[in-house]
């Protein structure tokens, strides 16, 4: 690749990217014409705290349709916060079938989840 592109993610209001016509366009205007001319391409969601799943699809959902899991290695997911990462490995794996053998972004250590015991019931 001889050259990377970087894109802003604009959040709405308190971090939260909703606007899936405006990631349509990011997506036909430039992340797709990028791809087509090899260079890498940089999303960045700082400042984005939340977004929708059809922002994240509206977003991505083509060229990993078009390309498939190599376009993995063309978009850099940068500053996301822990429901963005989320979000894009679900978008990722619905997208491709849950068949992908890369991940989109760093593993993070999950917490373990503390069951809390069932009570008994009171007469």
């Amino acid at each position: 690749m001889s050259q990377e592109i970087e894109v802003k993610i604009n959040a709405g209001i308190k971090g939260f990217a909703e606007d899936k016509d405006a990631a349509k366009q990011l997506r036909r205007e430039i992340i797709m014409p990028a791809l087509a001319e090899d260079k890498k391409v940089i999303l960045d969601f700082s400042g984005v705290t939340a977004s929708t799943q059809s922002f994240v699809h509206a977003l991505v959902g083509e060229p990993l349709q078009k390309i498939g899991e190599d376009v993995l290695e063309k978009i850099e997911f940068r500053s996301c916060a822990p429901q963005i990462k989320s979000l894009v490995q679900l978008v990722v794996d619905y997208t491709l079938g849950g068949f992908t053998t890369k991940s989109p972004i760093e593993p993070t250590a999950k917490k373990p989840v503390r069951k809390t015991p069932a009570r008994k019931a009171t007469k």
